[in-house]
């Protein structure tokens, strides 16, 4: 970004989302800034006008009682008093007689007017007194035919309005500068964030799955969604490097079947000479070419498990219910094999998953603990509830895992050496991680002492 040309770069930022919404926010802050200008504006203009009129009336009600009281000359003596003493106050004052005659005032004469009134000094000779001759009066007629006027210099209530107007239109362009400044600096750190995320895509693209998109930390919604990218990359370099060990192992596990196979029909096509020497060349190929097709089906629900697909199969099982089905399932199997199969189930647990999915899992763990163990040993499958879920154990007192290879056995096609004289493909365990995973429980190998121990946690 910073190789860019200074103009792309700034036009970029103008039209990044952050900046967009910024100004949006902006443009509905100076709404309600002049709504709030406006309604502040009329109520301190009306609150100013009310209490100016209060005191204009007060002061004129004042004076009609000295009039009651004393007349005429006495009105005007008082008058004459307050305007010596206020020479450079606010007050105005008229008094004009019954003929309209002046009689004492700083106003010129004017029709006789009752209440409020505006108007504008005639007397105000300089500039700065024209602009500042708008009055504000109230005017009483008094009983003798008298006309009393008290006004107020207006120019106080102009005065606040200018002050009112000046400082929103302050505030109004602070604000649009934040706006726009913030605007500019968030949309050009939300484009360095976007950089980032395309040249990380870039990379991967290139073909580095291992590459990940830096969080800064800030747990807001970009770092929720980076961490949620990372997350996804994870899954898909973890598929993509299982898709490689399948590819792998496919090419290496497979390649013996296959070549027995090729080479057993070969034998048929050479040696064999009578219709029963054919029969067993085909038999034998018809077992090895089951038994490659047991392995890819292996391979193919595996796949179908890792991707989600059974999801949709799911409902709230009896687990204790199932795994006891499944035990006694195995009892004649155990017997037959002079194996011993200790079944502990707790009652009432229960699961959200796929029937057949779980049995299978359990199945799988019973036959390698059964296929797997010398004769005369015990395999026992346990259900534990616990508060917060549950432990599915299958255990054996056989020769165990050495602990180096236990995560091993759950890849694709791997088998101990021991193991490699026995009936098997190497996914069984596989595929009950892969069940385990689908169904959100965890799995772990530990030593029993002696033997294996299998256990599955929710």
């Amino acid at each position: 970004m910073s190789s860019a040309p200074p103009n792309r770069i700034f036009g970029r930022i103008l039209r990044s989302a952050s900046f967009r919404l910024a100004l949006i926010y902006a443009a509905l802050f100076v709404v309600s800034a002049c709504v709030l200008f406006a309604t502040v504006f009329v109520t301190a203009t009306v609150a100013m006008q009310s209490d100016m009129q209060a005191v204009l009336k007060t002061e004129a009600l004042q004076l009609a009682e000295i009039h009651r009281r004393f007349g005429l000359v006495g009105l005007a003596q008082q008058i004459t008093r307050r305007m010596d003493f206020r020479t450079r106050g606010p007050i105005y004052y008229l008094l004009q007689a019954p003929n309209r005659q002046v009689v004492v005032g700083n106003l010129p004469g004017m029709p006789p007017v009752e209440g409020v009134i505006d108007f504008r000094n005639e007397r105000a000779t300089d500039e700065a007194d024209v602009e500042r001759s708008r009055l504000m009066g109230f005017g009483l007629v008094l009983p003798d035919g008298a006309f009393l006027l008290v006004a107020q210099d207006a120019g106080r209530l102009l005065d606040m309005q200018r002050a009112i107007i000046r400082a929103f239109v302050w505030a109004g362009g602070l604000t649009l500068f934040l706006a726009v400044g913030g605007g500019l600096l968030l949309g050009r750190n939300f484009l360095r964030r976007i950089d980032t995320i395309g040249r990380t895509t870039r990379v991967i693209m290139e073909g580095d799955l291992s590459a990940r998109i830096p969080v800064r930390g800030t747990n807001d919604e970009i770092d929720q969604l980076v961490a949620s990218l990372n997350a996804m990359l994870e899954r898909i370099q973890a598929l993509m490097e299982g898709l490689r060990q399948v590819t792998g192992d496919i090419a290496h596990d497979l390649r013996t079947p296959l070549g027995r196979l090729r080479q057993r029909l070969e034998d048929a096509r050479e040696h064999a000479t009578t219709t029963g020497e054919y029969a067993v060349a085909t038999d034998a190929a018809i077992t090895e070419a089951d038994t490659l097709l047991e392995t890819f089906s292996a391979l193919l629900r595996i796949a179908q498990i890792e991707a989600g697909a059974q999801k949709s199969a799911f409902s709230e099982l009896d687990l204790s219910a199932l795994l006891r089905s499944v035990g006694e399932a195995y009892l004649p199997s155990a017997e037959d094999a002079q194996h011993a199969l200790d079944l502990k189930i707790d009652g009432g647990v229960r699961l959200t998953g796929d029937r057949q999915l779980v049995a299978q899992m359990v199945s799988n763990l019973i036959e390698n603990a059964l296929n797997h163990t010398p004769a005369d040993s015990t395999v026992s499958l346990r259900l534990t509830r616990r508060d917060a879920g549950f432990d599915i154990e299958v255990s054996d007192n056989g020769s165990g895992i050495p602990e180096a290879e236990r995560e091993r056995v759950f890849d694709r096609f791997y088998r101990l050496d021991r193991s490699r004289t026995t009936a098997g493909s190497g996914l069984g365990l596989a595929l009950v991680k892969a069940i385990a995973t689908l169904h959100g429980l965890s799995i772990k190998l530990e030593d029993a002492h002696p033997g294996l121990r299998v256990t599955i946690s929710h």
